[in-house]
């Protein structure tokens, strides 16, 4: 319902219908529709992280860990259609609950910060705060999974394969492409 309808397009009452449920029994869940829209990022962050972290080496180097974390993100992304199309709803929520998802996100998405932090000591990632490395990595591989799940664009293995090279060279300190 949220990827066709958004935020503002639904009501706790169609979702119940949705649901073959009483109203009343979602609001024995959720206090507001708010709190429903909280508890539904925390468990899709939740699925996103078990994803990207499947797998996950901390002994590869820096560059290897983040091309099997952008390449989980993408498999997911294709693999759950709905969540995929419904995240720029979440990316345009009113700011103050925004401002309470932003901490969850983190909160799950720690070994990302960790890898930048990591990066960033290593020299192999550029000086910038966690928000503006995953803006340039991960935001793009999900925009463009989106795109692909809409049948705006059509990404071959090659094209992906050059997508992550350029995640890579957006937070890179790197100026020379290593293959």
């Amino acid at each position: 319902m949220l990827a066709e309808k958004g935020f503002h397009g639904f009501s706790i009452k169609q979702l119940s219908n949705e649901a073959g449920v009483a109203a009343g029994t979602i609001y024995l869940y959720f206090k507001d529709k708010d709190a429903l829209i909280a508890d539904l990022h925390s468990t899709i962050i939740s699925a996103v992280a078990k994803a990207i972290f499947k797998n996950k080496n901390g002994a590869l180097p820096i560059k290897d860990q983040h091309r099997q974390m952008c390449l989980n993100l993408w498999q997911f992304c294709l693999e759950n259609e709905s969540i995929t199309l419904c995240k720029p709803q979440f990316d345009h929520l009113p700011m103050d609950v925004l401002h309470h998802l932003y901490d969850d996100t983190w909160s799950q998405l720690k070994p990302i910060a960790e890898l930048y932090e990591q990066g960033r000591q290593q020299g192999v990632l550029k000086n910038l705060p966690d928000d503006v490395l995953s803006a340039f990595s991960f935001e793009p591989i999900v925009n463009l999974a989106g795109q692909q799940l809409r049948r705006t664009i059509d990404i071959t293995n090659d094209d992906l394969n050059t997508m992550l090279e350029a995640s890579w060279s957006a937070i890179s300190t790197s100026t020379i492409e290593t293959q």
